[in-house]
């Protein structure tokens, strides 16, 4: 059940977060929030780091059936552990966060601003923390393996 509720609330977040920045920044605007919080609106018709850029649709293709693989994965046993579950649920609502901006506008609106080179959204923080959280799982799985 909770593998269902992290995949809801990352979209959601990610969702609201992009719809609150389209409607108070324009492209290329920049704010700060809290102090410390940089925001900066672009518009990426591409992947991480403008890669494929104009390919968004594409993108969309791979990223469901990428989405399609882990549910088939998940069912199929191969996330058996609860940390292996929260990391692939995160990295399932990213990708779905991501494809929706890309099915419905063509590009994904990125305004977390950390340098020319590294503007995300709450989507690519969601992969970028359910890959980091998937790769940990395994070397805890393996490190523990060996010592037995």
């Amino acid at each position: 059940m909770y593998f269902y509720v992290i995949i809801a609330v990352s979209i959601i977040i990610d969702q609201v977060t992009k719809i609150a920045v389209r409607m108070n920044l324009g492209i290329g605007d920049r704010a700060e929030i809290l102090g410390f919080i940089q925001l900066a609106r672009f518009e990426n018709p591409g992947t991480s780091g403008n890669l494929l850029h104009g390919y968004a649709r594409w993108i969309s293709i791979l990223a469901l059936a990428l989405v399609g693989i882990g549910f088939y994965l998940r069912s199929k046993g191969k996330f058996r552990k609860p940390i292996m579950q929260v990391g692939v649920a995160l990295m399932i609502g990213g990708a779905l966060g991501n494809t929706i901006d890309r099915l419905i506008y063509n590009q994904v609106t990125d305004f977390l601003y950390f340098s020319m080179q590294a503007t995300m959204n709450f989507a690519d923080i969601s992969v970028y923390i359910g890959t980091i959280i998937l790769v940990a799982s395994q070397f805890t799985r393996e490190s523990r393996q060996t010592s037995a």
